[in-house]
């Protein structure tokens, strides 16, 4: 068995199929089909299920896939060891949650200095992003802490303060009119899917309050849940850094939160058993570089 023999089974794997695996190799499409039967007759066992729109796997495929995965981030793992210190070249596939303070510094300054490193950023919640960093999808992701895992390491970014976000009620004159706190928590919450740290500091102030929201409305960006807070459906929680300027706009109108749920941690994750990188390295010695240069703000 050959490694190229793996990456072939594996490409085929993602996209479902041997032609657009061809493709996206460079190669004929027969010599990635001869590549694959040469596999199976080797393993003793067929691979796929084989249908008109392409191939899924089958039980026997499944457990070679778990094995080919491990061989695949070890292989990265073995070029990434060869990085020049100085001067890293490769690749960082980062995730983070759509609210980080200070994210565009640390990516500008990395990509200033390290511009051949290709370095993408993928969004999504804390749940999310935790899994595909445990199964190598991700090389780390910037998410809410602490993470209860033993599986992976955390560093320290910054801390966000929470807010309560209502739209902004400024056309009733009299301040009296201002709603109350515990009057808006009855109101739709616009949150992101389960998994987001937000979300939870939410709904463990609320089950403390003991009100069960009467509508809980799930969007995939921040921008759309402020949009819709501020067209006056409903109320969100998220960090104060993301809602400063709509606030001083007029926009949007921002209350605290009790102190137990008020802060939350930003955290960088990798796995604790991968070999680090002079290109996740040289990351690290970024983020570290920008927390000590941006001191988190707390409003009491």
């Amino acid at each position: 068995m050959e490694l190229s023999d793996i990456h072939i089974f594996l490409s085929v794997v993602e996209h479902g199929s041997v032609s657009r695996a061809a493709e996206q190799l460079g190669y004929v499409q027969s010599n990635v089909t001869a590549r694959i039967r040469t596999l199976e007759q080797e393993l003793g066992h067929p691979l796929f299920h084989r249908h008109r729109r392409g191939m899924i796997l089958n039980a026997e495929g499944r457990k070679l896939l778990t094995y080919a995965e491990r061989m695949s981030a070890l292989m990265s793992e073995m070029h990434k060891a060869f990085q020049h210190p100085d001067d890293p070249v490769g690749s960082l596939l980062i995730g983070s949650v759509e609210t980080v303070v200070g994210l565009p510094d640390i990516l500008s300054k990395f990509h200033r200095e390290y511009s051949k490193v290709d370095l993408s950023l993928v969004t999504g919640v804390t749940e999310k992003l935790t899994e595909e960093v445990l199964e190598h999808k991700l090389d780390g992701a910037f998410v809410t802490g602490p993470v209860l895992s033993l599986h992976v390491e955390q560093y320290p970014v910054f801390e966000e303060e929470l807010v309560l976000v209502s739209g902004n009620f400024a056309e009733q004159e009299v301040e009296d009119a201002k709603p109350d706190v515990s009057d808006l928590l009855q109101q739709p919450l616009l949150v992101f899917r389960t998994g987001c740290g937000y979300r939870a500091k939410l709904q463990q102030w609320l089950q403390v309050e003991r009100i069960s929201p009467s509508r809980i409305m799930e969007f995939g960006t921040l921008e759309t849940i402020i949009g819709t807070v501020a067209a006056g459906l409903g109320i969100t929680v998220v960090p104060r850094s993301a809602v400063k300027k709509l606030e001083a706009e007029g926009m949007l109108r921002v209350y605290a939160v009790p102190a137990p749920f008020r802060h939350i941690s930003v955290v960088y994750i990798r796995r604790a058993d991968t070999y680090l990188s002079e290109v996740e390295r040289k990351f690290l010695e970024t983020i570290a570089h920008i927390r000590a240069q941006r001191m988190p703000i707390v409003h009491d």
